[in-house]
Parts: C-alpha cells; structure tokens; sequence
C-alpha cells in the first residue's frame, strides 16, 4: 500500500475510534460545591449571598456548578454528622458559614479545600496559622464580631439615650460569645450601663432572663451571636417585639425584621465577597495562598419603623451616623 493510502487509512480509523470531531471538546467541569451551616435553613441571606457571587463570576447551578448544601438548624451537635455526609461526597470546595461548622470542617478533612465565613478571629480559634498565610487547605472571610461589640454598645447607647440596663444572653460553651460579654463588659463600665449577663446552655434557659426585661427605654438587649444557635437572637427579637424593648444586633438582617438597630457586616453582601475567593479555589488557587479576607464595609442601621412603635426618639445625632435608615 502505499504512503498516502496508508495515511489516509489512518485517519479513518482514527476518526472510527474517537467519534465526530464535536465530541472531541471536552464537556465543561461541573463543580461540586458543599455547603455546610448552623443555621435553621441551608439556603438564607448569606448563602444566598454566596450562591448570586458564584453566579455573579460564571459558576451557574445546574449548568456547571451544583450545591449540596446542610444546615445544623441551630443544633451544632448535629455538625459532625453533616460535615462527614458531606465529605464523602467529593466536592471541589466545602463551603462552612459559621464558627461551629468551620471548626467541625476543619477536623473532618485536611484534603477538601475549605472556605469559611461569618467566623470571628480564624486564628486564635486555630483555623489557620495567619490571615496573611493561612496555610493547609483553609482560608475564609473573618467578620470581627467580638472586635466590634464595644462600637456595637456604644452605638446602642447613642441611639437609645434612656438606655440604663442591657440583657447579654449567650453561649458559654462558645469562645466567641465569651469574648464578646467580656469585650461588652469592659465597654458597659466605660458607658455607664449596667450589663445583664446571662450565660445559657439550653433555649427554654433565656427565658428568666428575658423576663427581667422592662419596656420604656430603660432597658435593652445585645446580641452577641450572628448565628442561631440556641436560638438566641430570633427568641431574643419576639421577647423584644412583644414587650417593646429596643434591640441591637450584629448583622443587619435582624434590623430588617424589626431590631431597632445593628452594626455589622451585611450578611448577603458577605456571602458575595466570599463567592470571590471561592471562585479563586475552584480555578485552581490553594485556600493556603489565599488570605483570609475582613469585610467590604461594615453598617450601621437604624430602624425608626421600630423606634416609633418603641415610643422612641432617635436623637439626630445618631441618625446622621447611620449608614442607612430604615423608614
């Protein structure tokens, strides 16, 4: 035969052998992105944050990214359980909002590369080594909650000028809540405030607590938490909503539906920085070569919807430091 019959004769087979030259492309990765939260609900402001961010940078559910995605609904006992689940499915990136479900994922796997949020200070809690390098397959958003409860205090004083006794009900069990009441403490005897604090291990103990509550300014109640565990916060809002008592929290959802005041990061804008990094880790950059990341912007909210059902009158000062006014 001769050369360019057997060339020829080659490429047929070739051609027999592989298929059309349009099935020659590879098909475009799907991402497997794990999602694991202490909330009461896998999907909320945050991880819908995360979930718009993805898409924001090309990565679309369904088409080449898809979500498994647990919540602990408050119950961080249950963290193990789901973070192991979740793990043995394979993901390319695992993706803990929360302290709790960062520090269950970080013992869990030393392999997955993770990404974490809504967590306070990564490195004393033993996350990652620095902010600046991490190291190991973590890295993360750090959103200041303890560093920011005396500003939070502060601001809460401004706006309610009445304000002489504030309710701390909290954790024990969690080191971030700790050093919070502690931060809150120092800050209350700066003020002038007399700080209620009561530690809680189970959701029917806020109760006593809350009870002490009075209506007419006087007293307050600080949330130190930006999750639900125990249900602090979304018990605390009903006990503050029915017995008109005015309310500062730490994440500006709460302010949304009906906390007087808070002073933090946006959890949905939160969620969209950290689909940033996510994106990065899912080309192919290692969670070690990336910094842990503090928030875009920090807010200050007032609700004066509440404020007026409190009986309440913002001074104009406070109101011109706010970064938005809720009418």
């Amino acid at each position: 035969m001769a050369p360019r019959a057997r060339l020829v004769g080659s490429l047929i087979l070739v051609l027999l052998l592989c298929g059309t030259p349009a099935a020659w492309a590879q098909a475009p990765k799907v991402f497997k992105v794990a999602i694991l939260t202490n909330a009461f609900s896998p999907w909320h402001s945050h991880t819908e944050g995360f979930r718009d961010g993805l898409k924001e940078f090309g990565h679309v559910e369904g088409k080449n990214v898809v979500f498994e995605a647990r919540a602990a609904q408050g119950d961080t006992s249950r963290l193990p359980e789901l973070a192991s689940e979740l793990v043995g499915l394979k993901p390319d990136l695992l993706y803990c909002n929360g302290t709790a479900a960062a520090q269950v994922c970080a013992k869990t796997t030393e392999r997955l590369p993770i990404l974490f949020a809504e967590v306070g200070d990564p490195v004393r809690l033993g996350l990652v080594k620095s902010l600046a390098r991490p190291g190991g397959n973590i890295t993360g958003m750090a959103n200041l909650r303890p560093e920011l409860t005396a500003k939070r205090l502060e601001l809460f004083k401004e706006t309610v000028p009445s304000l002489r006794r504030v309710l701390v009900t909290y954790d024990p069990r969690q080191p971030e809540d700790q050093e919070s009441v502690a931060v809150a403490r120092t800050a209350a005897s700066r003020l002038g405030l007399m700080l209620l604090e009561r530690p809680i291990g189970a959701p029917l103990e806020m109760e006593p607590g809350l009870g002490e509550l009075r209506e007419g300014g006087r007293d307050g109640i600080l949330i130190v938490q930006s999750g639900p565990h125990l249900n602090i916060p979304g018990r605390s809002l009903e006990v503050a909503t029915s017995n008109n008592v005015p309310t500062m929290y730490p994440a500006s959802f709460w302010t949304k539906v009906g906390a007087l005041a808070s002073y933090g990061p946006d959890q949905y804008l939160q969620g969209k920085q950290a689909a940033r990094l996510a994106h990065k880790i899912l080309a192919g950059t290692p969670p070690r070569d990336l910094p842990v990341e503090l928030p875009d912007r920090i807010e200050f909210i007032v609700n004066l919807k509440t404020a007026k059902r409190l009986g309440l009158k913002v001074p104009p000062p406070a109101l011109n430091r706010a970064d938005r006014v809720i009418e």
